[in-house]
């Protein structure tokens, strides 16, 4: 009796590769009409378990390598369906040519196919393959996009199997309603039925049998939407370990793509690169036209993020080729999103809107992060146009599913844009109270992070005294053979002797474990104390973070107001404040982000604060910032005054030194003379200062800053108005003024 829901397998890829391209080909174009003969024979001598071998077979070499030759063969015998006169074995060759067409990537003939062998079954009264067909039904739905009916085909197989206790299709129909509540969003329902799935594998399968590849595939999709990314890597290599045991191209394409997701999260771009394309060589190896658009459509994304627009168009495209004939609606939908997303990067957004939109009609269902992405997409778009109303309709859409869904990441995401938006509106107190809430969000993801840590912490100091406790019991030990020691030398020492060493190594003994009893205690406490300051060290940064995100939110108030003005010097006044707040901000945000907690580094903390400013003041000017600093740490008291005066000083270089010209450089140099006397040196080759400026009694208030701030750190300042702007400050390491 063959086993049935060959499907539901395939698609977790439980099937191996044994053969070479050339020797499928081979095989295909020589020995496929000997077997036709075979086949027939045994159906006339009503042989049909027979028959059924030869078809399996057939099956088997199919898969390796899905030449067209394979599917005719089955056509063929198709058409004499009434002359087979079984209708069990019937069915199974429909089944056949729908796991076949599944393969390949034809979805709509796959889903014919199985419609067709179900019905054989029905007729033919075999509860066991008709919840089998039902189930590959149910897949097929869950590729076009029909989730929710998906899980109702599943739900209808269920208690078929549960009723046979047939184990393997039982795990695969867990496994899939696991995919489709993924699909749906919903997370932790996916893990649960994947779990489900495991310990019913474990009842039957090595742990080197390539059925586990899928499983752990859908494992780590699960973990890394739930924020579980290590756990989720550590699956897939398994995986990975498994499919490169079997040299399974198939496999070896599958967990190679999905590892390229992973490298994306981290930010390996290049990794990422090279697992999508190792992916689309076995993908063309295998013929498996889905999975080469799903690579295909991963190229483009990779590409949109890389800046190569034309190339995230070419892949794009491709992908569609292949999903829109199928009705793909999910991957359609992907797919106008990237090109959404180019023509947006263009600054295109009306035909990005056009875009988007096609991937929200072509898109079922509605409570998912997909949808609400596209919906946030239209909006943001509208609000780059100045279209608020519409930007705001679709931004609330948005925001109302994700509060549903409850992921963070797009939360923030769905604040921020609110903000930008009722920003553009001149509606300042909805910008604020959208702008807080995204503020909000960011500490949440980093309390997150936080209590991971001291969980983290946690069982490494728990670890610790568990191995204090085994260090213990050795020493016990090593005790015990002392003793052992003892007792046969009792037999060749005199009496007087024996009183002698034995007292001396009860003194000994006693003072070894006086010794160690303070040790223990020693060490107890030295654990204790590295915890607390690493909790300590978690809550500094916590509140650098904080100190940070409260400094950003006053510097974006003050970035809203300034777009509101009307009068040039008030908005210079305000981005100049604006500048002094960020500078701030910038050091509170190295801070939490350092391993040390009270050094800043200021070669990147200069370079930061460079990038800032040439933003902030940006002008159709060629002018070149020219940054030579030191890798040199100094303490925040130090590091926020001379952020200022860098603040102030490249800031008016920026706008006043090079007004009657187009073009020219500022040099930033930082350096260390001697251990502890530092040099910050700022100049430019713009027009220069007035020969007669007297920094005592300038009006200019940047100017009185950088000369209250240089004696708060106790340096001396000297100035070179001409030819063009120069300013030195001298400084040590000593306590700062008051």
């Amino acid at each position: 009796m063959k086993k049935c829901i060959k499907i539901c397998f395939v698609f977790l890829g439980l099937f191996q590769f044994t053969d070479g391209y050339s020797q499928s080909s081979t095989w295909a174009k020589d020995s496929l009409a000997y077997y036709e003969i075979i086949f027939w024979t045994k159906v006339k001598a009503k042989k049909n378990d027979e028959a059924r071998e030869i078809i399996d077979l057939i099956e088997k070499k199919a898969i390796e390598q899905l030449d067209e030759k394979y599917f005719d063969f089955l056509e063929a015998i198709i058409k004499k369906e009434s002359e087979i006169g079984d209708l069990e074995l019937a069915g199974d060759i429909e089944e056949i040519r729908g796991n076949l067409e599944f393969y390949k990537g034809d979805f709509l003939e796959s889903k014919k196919a199985f419609k067709f062998a179900r019905d054989r079954y029905i007729k033919g009264k075999i509860p066991s393959k008709i919840a089998g067909m039902t189930m590959n039904i149910g897949i097929i739905q869950e590729r076009l996009g029909y989730f929710d009916s998906a899980i109702f085909s599943y739900e209808q197989a269920l208690p078929i199997f549960k009723s046979q206790n047939n184990i393997r299709p039982l795990a695969s129909t867990y496994e899939n309603i696991g995919l489709a509540h993924y699909r749906l969003s919903q997370f932790q329902k996916a893990l649960d039925f994947f779990m489900k799935t495991d310990s019913l594998l474990a009842t039957y399968l090595d742990s080197l049998d390539i059925r586990w590849i899928g499983l752990y595939m859908n494992q780590e999709l699960a973990l890394s939407r739930l924020n579980r990314q290590d756990e989720g890597l550590k699956v897939l290599l398994k995986g990975l370990r498994i499919a490169e045991h079997n040299q399974d191209q198939m496999m070896l394409g599958r967990v190679n793509y999905q590892l390229s997701i992973i490298y994306k999260y981290k930010g390996e771009n290049e990794k990422q690169y090279k697992a999508l394309l190792k992916s689309k060589s076995y993908n063309k190896l295998t013929q498996n036209l889905f999975e080469l658009a799903t690579v295909n459509s991963s190229l483009a994304l990779f590409h949109l993020g890389s800046s190569y627009l034309d190339s995230a168009v070419y892949y794009a495209q491709e992908s569609l080729s292949y999903f829109e004939p199928q009705g793909l609606i999910e991957e359609i939908s992907n797919s106008y999103s990237v090109l959404g997303n180019v023509e947006f990067q263009k600054k295109n957004y009306e035909e990005a809107i056009s875009f988007y939109k096609k991937a929200l009609d072509n898109f079922n269902e509605k409570e998912t992060q997909s949808y609400a992405g596209f919906l946030f997409d239209i909006g943001f778009a509208y609000s780059m146009i100045g279209n608020t109303k519409l930007a705001l309709d679709y931004l609330e859409r948005s925001l109302v599913i994700r509060k549903k869904l409850k992921v963070a990441a797009d939360l923030r995401e769905s604040y921020k844009g609110l903000a930008e938006t009722y920003q553009r509106n001149g509606d300042y107190k909805r910008a604020f109270e959208n702008l807080t809430l995204f503020q909000a969000y960011n500490d949440s993801v980093f309390t997150e992070t936080k209590n991971k840590q001291l969980a983290e912490l946690e069982t490494l100091y728990e670890t610790e005294k568990k191995d204090e406790a085994i260090a213990d019991l050795e020493k016990e030990k090593e005790l015990q053979d002392l003793r052992t020691s003892k007792q046969q030398a009792q037999i060749y020492l005199s009496a007087g002797g024996l009183v002698i060493l034995l007292g001396l190594s009860g003194l000994f003994f006693r003072q070894s474990m006086l010794r160690k009893k303070h040790n223990q205690v020693l060490e107890i406490k030295n654990t204790e104390i590295a915890k607390q300051n690493a909790e300590r060290e978690l809550l500094l940064k916590e509140i650098h973070h904080r100190v940070k995100n409260n400094l950003q939110i006053i510097s974006s108030l003050l970035s809203m107001t300034t777009r509101g003005l009307k009068d040039d010097k008030m908005k210079d006044a305000m981005k100049e404040s604006q500048s002094r707040v960020k500078t701030m901000a910038l050091i509170h945000e190295k801070l939490y982000q350092y391993e040390n907690l009270s050094k800043i580094n200021m070669q990147e903390y200069i370079q930061q604060l460079s990038n800032f400013l040439t933003q902030t003041y940006r002008s159709d000017k060629d002018i070149q910032i020219t940054i030579n600093a030191a890798e040199i740490n100094l303490d925040m008291d130090m590091a926020i005054p001379l952020g200022l005066i860098t603040n102030e000083l490249l800031s008016n270089s920026l706008k006043y030194a090079f007004e009657d010209r187009h073009e020219g450089e500022i040099i930033i140099n930082f350096s260390q003379k001697v251990p502890g006397s530092y040099s910050l040196l700022i100049k430019d080759t713009g027009k220069g200062l007035g020969q007669n400026l007297d920094i005592d009694n300038t009006k200019s208030l940047g100017l009185k800053l950088v000369k209250t701030l240089t004696r708060q750190i106790n340096g001396q300042l000297k100035i070179i108005p001409q030819p063009g702007a120069s300013f030195e400050i001298y400084f040590s390491d000593q306590p700062i003024a008051a």
